[in-house]
């Protein structure tokens, strides 16, 4: 039996690529992106420059090239054989990669997944993400399905009549990897060479990724699971759009909230940076952007739940970035909101596929460019991520309104100062239609003027009412206590 389905596949050469959520297999589906979310949280990003304080020291390191591709597994079953990515997504048929992966099933013992890198070669240069998007037609083209080849560089389950899966140490698996695909030419494992310190990784860069040869490295210390990704950091200008206050001093700016302008003119969130410098710097950066608060019907939070007070788009920054991503650690998209301004306000249009800015730091204010398509475009990006509907316009969003089902408000008088603590229950009514959305909201609000910090808010997101209810209850149970009066 199939352990996947080609339902709503489109054609690609010979073969037929089908929509995420195609792998019917329960137990595959959640080995394939279990391995994708624990290798991702295995990644550490280190600058070339950062090699010997960056990295731990060990007696030995694996080293391959990163290539720019995208990750999904060869799965072996029997006669069956097809590639699947952590998202469900399916590759199968007759191409000529598959081709090959079929004349090496009888190595396989039982149901084998391998873990690589999917990519598509160039004549000349160094294969790119998006090539890999062209080869496999996203632009309606069938022609360069040939182009498709596989890089080996784990095992998830099975193996050979030799080792089968779990084995431990990498060199283990790696030798597992070049007895299944020995002999190939469109799948081959990662080429791999075993150094014994920094010196010898930072030489392998030089040889290998420098001036654009390959994305960059990947290290594997021999004794620790840990998988370093060592990359050059890039430099993207984008619009401000937001700030939000210090946790610490509310006189200092805490972090900004950053965009990118589309092909159709309008902004898309593209993250938050909160390594904007010294005390001093933040400061200066808050009277830069309190001026230029504008109200909007879009609100976003920080990592820590406080909420962007939105701004005119006057300022440019440029910020230092280790990574752009396009999917999450589950293989999905992110999906980021498009904006647009209008009338000194923002307006919410709708969530599109966006990308995610790793370890952003801000640079400097660009006072030489504007919250221009010219100076702050998406394409700053675009070589390095495939972003669905890049140029596709955004509609205005036509969504429902929440649904307000429980609102409660209590004040406590102290010393002359009257404390305020409000929770409110919602019922978003959304989710069907934007998964971005939660289905409910609990929001706690705890404002006192004799704090330090005065406000201070807690936002809890759930699937049900039974579970937005205890958490209500749970909340008004711990911080409702004796003299607070319910108004």
């Amino acid at each position: 039996m199939s352990k996947y389905t080609l339902q709503g596949a489109r054609t690609v050469g010979q073969g037929h690529h089908a929509p995420p959520g195609s792998v019917t297999d329960p137990e595959l589906a959640l080995a394939i992106s279990r391995y994708k979310r624990g290798v991702a949280s295995r990644y550490d990003a280190i600058l070339p420059d950062e090699l010997d304080g960056g990295m731990v020291k060990d007696s030995g390191y694996y080293v391959s090239p990163k290539i720019d591709g995208e990750q999904w597994c060869l799965v072996i079953d029997g006669d069956d054989v097809f590639f699947a990515n952590p998202n469900g997504r399916v590759l199968a048929g007759d191409i000529p990669v598959l081709a090959e992966a079929r004349k090496l099933a009888k190595r396989a013992v039982g149901t084998t997944v391998v873990a690589g890198e999917l990519y598509a070669t160039r004549e000349s240069g160094r294969s790119r993400h998006g090539d890999l998007a062209a080869a496999l037609g996203s632009d309606g083209s069938n022609a360069g399905v040939d182009r498709v080849e596989f890089s080996a560089f784990d095992i998830v389950w099975g193996g050979d009549s030799t080792a089968r899966m779990p084995l431990g140490p990498y060199e283990d698996r790696l030798a597992l990897l070049q007895r299944l695909l020995d002999g190939t030419e469109r799948l081959h494992p990662v080429q791999t060479k075993e150094v014994g310190d920094i010196a010898q990784i930072d030489a392998l860069y030089k040889d290998w990724a420098a001036d654009g040869k390959a994305e960059g490295l990947v290290v594997r210390p021999k004794n620790i699971p840990k998988v370093y990704k060592v990359k050059p950091s890039i430099t993207i200008d984008a619009a401000v759009i937001g700030y939000t206050l210090s946790s610490v001093d509310q006189g200092r700016c805490g972090s900004l909230l950053m965009a990118l302008i589309r092909e159709d003119g309008q902004f898309q969130v593209i993250g938050h940076c909160g390594n904007l410098g010294s005390e001093d710097v933040r400061r200066e950066w808050l009277e830069r952007v309190k001026p230029l608060e504008c109200q909007s019907n879009y609100s976003e939070a920080n990592s820590r739940g406080a909420m962007f007070q939105l701004v005119r788009p006057e300022l440019v920054i440029e910020v230092r970035i280790s990574d752009v991503q396009a999917e999450n650690t589950s293989g999905d998209i992110v999906p980021r909101m498009v904006l647009a301004h209008e009338e000194g306000r923002w307006v919410a249009r709708q969530r599109m596929p966006g990308v995610s800015v790793l370890h952003p730091r801000l640079e400097r204010l660009r006072e030489d460019k504007r919250p221009v398509a010219g100076d702050v475009p998406m394409r700053q990006v675009l070589d390095r991520v495939l972003l669905p509907d890049a140029d596709k316009a955004a509609t205005a969003a036509d969504l429902p309104k929440s649904e307000i089902l429980r609102r409660e408000v209590y004040t406590k008088v102290s010393k002359g100062q009257t404390a305020v603590r409000k929770l409110v229950l919602w019922k978003t009514n959304k989710q069907e239609i934007d998964p971005a959305y939660p289905a409910f909201v609990v929001h706690f609000t705890d404002y006192s003027a004799g704090r330090k910090d005065p406000l201070k808010r807690t936002v809890r997101l759930a699937p049900t009412l039974e579970l937005a209810t205890k958490i209500a209850d749970e909340m008004i149970e711990k911080e409702i206590k004796k003299g607070w009066v319910s108004v």
